[in-house]
Formats: C-alpha cells, structure tokens, sequence
C-alpha cells in the first residue's frame, strides 16, 4: 500500500480522497529539511505548500520517495533538479488558484489607486479624513501584465471589464492568443513607461529574478503603482522600498517576499504601500480545489503512472500513456540492447526517428531510450531521472528526424558511439504493438529484444549456424527463435537467436571457435523498465 505525506496542511476533501483510494496517509505540520530527511524514506508521496522547503539536503537519502505534489502553483520551495536526479516527479496544481489569485491582485490593485486600509485605519482611530485619501480610478488607466498564463489572462479580463486598457509582455504569448484576451503584445520597457499599474504573474527563475530593480522603477510614471501576487524576489525589495520612499512612483501592494515570513522588512513606515502575508490563494474555494486537485494527480500516479501537472518531466494522462506503452517498451529495449551489446566507454548516443510514430513529442520515448541505456550501468533510474543521469556522466545526447525507409512506416535508430567502437540499432513495432530490432549495424534482422540473446557477425557460408546451434543445443539450453540476415551472397551475415536460457562462457567461447564466425556477443535483456 503506498503512503504519503501531507505536511502545511491539506484541505480534508484531500485527505479524504488519498484515503478512499487506500493510501495511508500520515499529516504533520512542516518540516525543516533535516527533520524530513529523517523521515522521508517511509513515504512513496509527499505534499507541501509553501512552507516547507524540500531542499536537497532533504532528499538526499530518499530511495522510496516517488511524488511530490505541491498544493498550489509556485514550486520554488522544491529543489527540482534534485528530485529529477532522484527520480521524483513533481507535480503543481496550476489552476486550482488561478481565481483566488488574481481576485486578490484585483483587490490589492483597487486598494492601492482608492488609499482603502490607511482609510479604514483613520477611521479606527476616530479620524474623518476625507481630503488626505483622494483616490484615482481605474477607468481609462493602462495595466501593464508581466506574465500571462492562467492568472495574468484572468486578469486581464477583469482590467478589460473595468475600460482599462491592458498591456502584456510574456516571451510564448501568441499573438492570436494576446488578440482574444483583448491586450497588447509589448517588451518589458514599453511596458515599464507606458503603465499606470503593474502587475507580476511571472514565475521564479534565474530570468526572472529582480527582474524589477532601481534601473525599471526610474522608467516607470511617477503615478505608477506595482503589485506583485506571484513571487518574492521578482522586484527587488530594497529598490522598491528606496523607490516608494522618494516617490520615484506611487506605490506598491505585495503579497510575497523573498523571506515568508518577512524578515528585515524595509517597508516598514512607508505610507503608499499595502502587504499581506501570502494571502492570494487563501480562500476557501481555492484551498479546497487544490486540495483535491493534488490529491487526485497522486492517486492517480501512484496506481496507475498516469502524470498530470508536472514541473520536471512531460505529463502523461492515463490515456497517453496506455496509447504510448508499446513505444515506450520498444525504446527502451533498444536502449537497454545498446547497453550490453556495444563494447567500451560511451561518449554519445544519437537517436533518429524515422518515418510516422503516430505521436509528435518524442520525449517520453527518449528518455525510456536512455532509461533502458543507465539501468544496467547505475542502481537506480527511471524515466525522470535518466536524462539528467546522462548528462551527469558526461554522455552526450543529440536527436533527429528522417523520412520512413521502404519497408517500415517507422523506425527509431539509436547509434552508440563509445572510445573502442560505433554501434546501430533500429527497432520498430509490428502491427503497432510487437517490437523487433530490425538492423543491427544496417544488417537487416528482425528480431526480438527480450530474453537472452545471441548475435553472431560472421561470413555468409554454409554449415556456421548448424554447428552453433549443435554447440547451444549439445547444453541442453533450447532456442527459441532464430532470424539471420546478409548484404549479399557470401558475403557478411549477422545472426540472431533468442534463448530460453543463458550460455556458459565454454559454450560461447565454442560459438567463436565455428570456422568463418568473425564475433559472437551474448546479452541478457532483464525486465523492462518503462515505468516512471
């Protein structure tokens, strides 16, 4: 029975929904990541909001670990490259806030341009200052959206309901997509002059990071005001606070901070900016949504593989998955032949797909090609883990097209390249669900990549495949099947049988003694892998 680890909370909707799927559930407050890695390896899943940090010190002996699933949308607080190297899919729930979200930039935004909580303070205080909090309106003033995925275009929406006109700056917005929310397509400088707000729905990243410092706050107008609901850090905080204090613009709302909780706040004393505590996702609506949104994704990659919303490797829907099974099964066989087949050091693997696979992205079938490679050279990989176990072996890795050859509607070619030799494998599937390597080395064999088997290169005479299967047979070890191919009539031969069990080293050294054999290699294909 799979468990799982529910830590800053979870809606009960949540919990519930772990629990009638069978998982076992165990919920405790937050960690600091030397208290998780302590407990870490009793869990198959683990969920987090924003106040644990899954630092690598965290997951640095988990071995059991498979699924993190973060209730929200920023992942900052999850060290992505060491759950990959782990092989630790993460997941977000992006949509579950997406309303929460923006209905509080829309609020912050509305409190700011109306002068609401120092108001509502006056008021506290037995004050009626009418003519100290003259306000401005949003009707008619330009909204300048950085990031405009599912919050940014929500607000955008509302901006348009209010007659605000709406610039946009996103690097992947189409521009047919920009037109139907009804927003302008700028760069950033245009966007930092023109705006009378500003508002930051941007993910974390090197890219991003202070993206908004002293040197954009001096373009922007003096009546300018910034809110920032997506991450800590995006605007320079120390920058900003100098900005607000000389009036450099008109002021700010925040909602994240490059610390949570806040420390050395220097907003402190300011009287033109609003901050809350992390509060955007904070409704009731939004916790129970993600809630079950996360709760969902986990339930389903833990029974069934399927992979929604995840941040480090490709999504892969139960439906998917079950339609990519025989190719992710073919790619890795072929990826694991290469491994046991070719002699020497790898230093690069190239991968071709030739012809009509019927599917357009190819990485889920390149990473179960280097899946299948790894597993008999490191102890643990899976497909999430395998590109980035390549690349730390210093393995290079290159991909290309081609057109079909004349005798398969597809192919998928892997070449190895080690320091003592270059090896060719293609593979393709039968009727769409029965693989076979069908050349090895461009010698034409069809065979199947299971079990052990025997490869034999050797000259084109008669007499060498009899005496090698007397040889086999003389062991008592049966074949199951045998599939030879040549360039030409006397020439070079490539044979290949499938064995119901191993070869002793005396019986292959006997294959190798058969006059005109050239090399005969033995491979032993263990289970597959295809699993993430």
């Amino acid at each position: 029975m799979p468990k799982v680890l529910v830590l800053d909370g979870l809606s009960a909707e949540g919990v519930e929904l772990f629990r009638q799927a069978g998982i076992e559930i165990d919920v405790k407050p937050p960690q600091k990541p030397g208290e998780l890695a302590a407990i870490i390896n009793d869990y198959d899943g683990l969920v987090v909001r924003s106040a644990t940090k899954v630092t690598a010190e965290a997951l640095e002996g988990a071995t059991r670990l498979k699924v993190i699933g973060r209730a929200g949308v920023g992942t900052d607080n999850i060290d992505k490259a060491a759950a990959t190297k782990k092989g630790i899919v993460v997941m977000n729930t992006p949509g579950g806030n997406t309303i929460s979200t923006c209905e509080h930039a829309f609020a912050l935004m509305l409190a700011l341009c109306r002068n609401i909580p120092p108001a509502h303070l006056s008021m506290q205080e037995g004050r009626w200052d009418r003519k100290k909090f003259m306000g401005t309106e949003l009707c008619g003033k330009t909204l300048g959206i950085i990031g405009v995925g599912r919050i940014g275009g929500a607000l955008a929406k509302r901006a348009r309901a209010f007659e605000m006109r709406v610039l946009a700056y996103d690097p992947i917005l189409s521009a047919l997509k920009a037109e139907s929310l009804g927003v302008e397509l700028v760069n950033l400088d245009d966007l930092f002059t023109r705006s009378d707000f500003i508002s930051v729905h941007a993910p974390k990243s090197d890219k991003t990071d202070n993206m908004i410092g002293a040197a954009q706050l001096k373009m922007m107008k003096p009546n300018c005001r910034i809110i920032n609901t997506a991450r800590g850090g995006i605007v320079n905080e120390q920058d900003l606070a100098e900005a607000l204090r000389s009036k450099t613009i008109a002021g700010a709302a925040l909602d994240v901070y490059t610390s949570e909780p806040f420390e050395n706040n220097p907003f402190i004393g300011l009287d033109n900016i609003i901050m809350t505590p992390h509060l955007a996702a904070s409704t009731d609506e939004a916790q129970l949504t993600v809630a079950v949104d996360v709760a969902q994704q986990m339930v389903d990659y833990l029974t069934t593989g399927a992979i929604v919303n995840a941040v480090n490797v490709p999504s892969l829907d139960s439906e998917t998955r079950m339609t990519l099974q025989p190719l992710l099964y073919l790619a890795e066989r072929l990826g694991l032949f290469q491994s046991l087949f070719a002699l020497g050091r790898p230093k690069s693997i190239e991968i071709e797909y030739l012809g009509d696979m019927g599917v357009t992205d190819t990485y889920p079938i390149t990473a179960a090609i280097i899946c299948g490679f790894l597993t008999p050279m490191v102890e643990t990989v899976n497909m999430v883990s395998a590109p980035s176990q390549l690349q730390d072996r210093g393995i290079e890795l290159s991909e290309k097209r081609g057109a079909a050859s004349p005798s398969y509607a597809f192919e998928i070619n892997v070449t190895v390249f080690t320091d003592k030799e270059t090896r060719s494998v293609r593979g393709t599937l039968f009727n769409r669900t029965d693989p076979r390597i069908c050349t090895i080395d461009g010698m034409r064999v069809d065979a199947k990549p299971e079990g052990y088997m025997l490869i034999s290169m050797n000259e084109d005479k008669p007499l060498i495949i009899g005496r090698m299967c007397t040889a086999i047979g003389e062991t008592g070890v049966n074949i199951a099947n045998l599939v030879l191919g040549r360039d030409s009539r006397g020439g070079h031969a490539t044979t290949v049988l499938n064995l119901d069990a191993p070869l002793s080293d005396e019986v292959l050294e006997k294959c190798r003694q058969v006059p005109h054999v050239n090399e005969v290699r033995f491979v032993a294909l263990p289970e597959a892998h295809t699993s993430t």
